[in-house]
């Protein structure tokens, strides 16, 4: 960022901010005219961060998608910037000397938006702010700057950004138990399942799954009786929203795979892989292995043998002695077969991760991050396999959103 102030706020930050006021002007006028003369309350003044030494207050809207927008006026001024890291409201930290903080926070000027808040509304905040932080200000040209903005906006008006939501352990969603929890959450409780040698049942939640248990009772209960039950996708962050809960992340099985197989790799743990055609969890091990090298793969197996006569599965299964099992058969396939098998199984953690094993084995691949920034993952799922996710999605998202919109907020 060559053009910049005193205050290392770029020069395009500010021209930006003064063209982006046009429109958010009148808006904000109205709003202080209207408090001050008594008639409503739109405004907060709020005490932030903005380095090392130094907190000032701001104004803001007290809620609402654009609920940052009078801090515009403070880009114009140059106390703060359009993109930088996150602005850390004063009552967040105890003490603003602590370095660490400083490192992780005022290496790039505190800005209206930044690349963690981006993720972490979406859910991706696993990776985390110190990384995003850097990341940042690897790439934090004009056009770099830009793309968070409009990101960002997009985010908040699909997600209804900046209203205030609470926080719960666990919520309900079309009559499903759902746990709030984050990716470091569920690695942790993973690890102490393996330590302890405890069975731990974990399944993960998203509209698709959702759609499948509002019309099936006996698999609405399969999902209420599991140990775990993980929020994974933009449709739960949707239906949070909806009840102002504030969802700790997006835990899906395609990101903590690796983070998964990275703690597995450092304990000396093993994983079994089981589903898919024939050959696809073997390609997938094979690359998982070689991106943790220590990590053991107890076994692989295919997802295509007789559900209701699986002695010789199983059988293979504990004889591997896996830590963790991850079954991918689809759903509501593979739930079923885990609630029928699951005291057979010799194994700590099982996993049902529907088709996980067909992005490691690199039969689909990844949506790219900016796509994912947004919760729309699965336009590109769709984009990728139409002829066989164009239920799921044309049909099933828009039919997810209607059922939560005519459930009761909890």
């Amino acid at each position: 960022m060559k053009a910049t102030n005193k205050n290392n706020v770029p020069v395009s930050d500010r021209v930006i901010a003064s063209l982006l006021l046009v429109f958010t002007g009148p808006v904000l006028l109205a709003r202080v005219l209207l408090q001050a003369l008594g008639l409503s309350v739109y405004l907060e003044d709020k005490a932030y961060h903005l380095g090392l030494y130094k907190v000032r207050s701001l104004r803001v809207y007290r809620d609402g998608t654009e609920r940052k927008a009078p801090l515009l006026l403070e880009v114009v001024k140059g106390r703060i910037a359009l993109v930088g890291s996150r602005l850390v409201a004063a009552d967040e930290i105890a003490d603003a000397n602590d370095i660490a903080f400083a490192d992780m926070h005022f290496a790039a000027t505190p800005g209206v938006f930044s690349l963690f808040e981006l993720r972490r509304h979406t859910g991706l905040d696993f990776l985390t702010e110190q990384e995003c932080n850097l990341e940042y200000l690897e790439n934090c040209g004009l056009a770099a700057r830009l793309k968070i903005v409009v990101r960002s906006v997009l985010a908040s008006v699909l997600y209804r950004g900046g209203q205030v939501l609470r926080d719960v352990a666990q919520f309900e969603v079309l009559g499903v138990r759902i746990d709030n929890w984050s990716m470091t959450d569920s690695l942790t409780d993973i690890g102490r399942a393996i330590e302890s040698k405890s069975q731990r049942t974990i399944f993960f939640a998203n509209a698709h799954t959702l759609n499948l248990s509002y019309e099936d009772a006996a698999f609405r209960k399969i999902l209420n009786d599991v140990d775990v039950l993980l929020p994974d996708g933009s449709g739960i962050e949707v239906a949070c929203r909806r009840d102002g809960i504030r969802r700790k992340g997006n835990v899906n099985g395609t990101d903590m795979l690796p983070l998964l197989c990275e703690a597995l790799g450092n304990s000396g743990g093993s994983v079994y892989l089981l589903g898919g055609e024939e050959g696809i969890a073997e390609t997938a091990a094979g690359n998982l292995r070689s991106r943790v090298p220590s990590l053991r793969v107890a076994g692989t197996r295919n997802g295509f043998f007789n559900q209701a006569n699986c002695d010789d599965v199983i059988a293979q299964i504990n004889e591997a002695k896996p830590d963790v099992l991850l079954v991918g058969m689809g759903q509501p396939l593979q739930e079923r077969w885990v609630a029928a098998n699951r005291h057979r199984l010799d194994v700590p953690v099982v996993m049902a991760v529907g088709g996980l094993f067909d992005f490691y084995a690199e039969k689909v691949s990844r949506a790219p991050v900016w796509l994912r920034e947004l919760g729309l993952e699965w336009i590109w799922r769709l984009l990728q396999e139409p002829g066989r996710m164009w239920k799921r999605y044309v049909i099933g998202n828009p039919l997810f959103l209607l059922r939560i919109r005519r459930a009761a907020p909890r």
